[in-house]
């Protein structure tokens, strides 16, 4: 008979995921680290498991159905879009993510690429490639380049990475706008963000920044057409997920000056490719999906995600459930 009580990790993480292994056994569980690239050992994990504590590794339909006793995947991450999350409700598996991670960390590396931006220090780093920088390279008094207070930061989403990046801008005195259809707008309000459309957070945004899940909805909603929305001045700064942008019309509208710089800490695809045309604009900074390190979050994800796993085997379920509809299928 299959344990119901069992939480598979997969085996390359078992370095960060190892320390935390108590947190399961104290809840009458026990950790199984699993070489989910093994197709075989990774049926058989399925075939057993209660819960499932991953990283930013692909489950979908196939793996659900051969689930019987799994109530739920948690990852260690924020995101979850690696995971069907239609199937996983379908087979009524709880998808659950770790929503406190990396807040800060994210949060300071955007305001790094948006201050880097202003400062012109894109087009400086790409010159150090080949030579020493100067100053005539770093500066082209063509450019539109005003002080940074009062002018606008355009945050597209408004969850705790963005309202920790409206702060930092405040700070700096930037005004902040936001776009996010799902938000309260009384927080909004509380924090001094005025809510707008996705049209005029592209019209109005001096920097562009991307704090948005990816899913269908998201995926490539900074095209052609969007960037053509924005000012020839503005930048555009994602420290969420790469497919959000799509590349190839960024980078036409980057080479077009239809948009003056991008700050990147994300990508299509990951890591990014040496022949990657981003890597050959002078105005693009790229930093390689490190936004969200730190030491402290580097245990917590871990932590957090075998604590849930632990209220999982307990008969409870995951902090933060990213498949809500689950919940009802699960009551029925």
């Amino acid at each position: 008979m299959a344990d119901p009580l069992t939480v598979f990790v997969p085996l390359q993480h078992a370095h960060r995921f190892l320390p935390y292994v108590g947190v399961v056994e104290q809840a009458g569980g026990q950790v199984d680290f699993v070489d989910i690239q093994d197709t075989k050992k990774r049926r058989a994990a399925l075939a057993r498991a209660t819960a499932g504590a991953v990283g930013l590794d692909p489950f979908g339909a196939d793996d659900f159905a051969i689930a019987p006793h799994l109530r739920a995947i948690i990852t260690c991450t924020t995101g979850v879009d690696p995971i069907d999350l239609e199937a996983a409700t379908e087979h009524g598996v709880m998808v659950g993510n770790t929503p406190d991670l990396c807040i800060e960390e994210v949060a300071d590396h955007t305001l790094m690429f948006l201050l880097s931006c202003y400062r012109r220090l894109p087009r400086t780093v790409y010159q150090a490639r080949s030579q020493a920088p100067t100053r005539d390279g770093a500066i082209d008094v063509s450019d539109h380049w005003p002080r940074l207070r009062s002018q606008v930061a355009g945050l597209l989403g408004f969850g705790n990475i963005a309202r920790a990046v409206a702060t930092r801008c405040q700070a700096f005195g930037l005004r902040v706008i936001a776009h996010d259809p799902y938000v309260n707008p009384s927080l909004a309000e509380k924090l001094n963000v005025e809510l707008v459309d996705f049209d005029d957070v592209l019209a109005a945004a001096d920097y562009l920044c991307v704090h948005l899940p990816l899913n269908p909805e998201t995926r490539h909603c900074l095209n052609a057409e969007a960037f053509a929305r924005m000012k020839p001045t503005a930048f555009v700064i994602n420290t969420a997920r790469g497919p959000i942008i799509d590349e190839p019309a960024l980078v036409a509208a980057l080479k077009a000056g239809q948009i003056a710089g991008a700050g990147l800490d994300v990508t299509e695809i990951e890591p990014i490719a040496q022949d990657n045309p981003l890597l050959q604009i002078p105005d693009a900074l790229l930093t390689p999906h490190s936004a969200g390190y730190s030491q402290e979050a580097s245990r917590w994800g871990p932590e957090s995600a075998l604590r849930c796993a632990a209220a999982v085997i307990q008969g409870g379920r995951p902090r933060s459930v990213q498949n809500p509809a689950v919940l009802e299928r699960l009551k029925a």
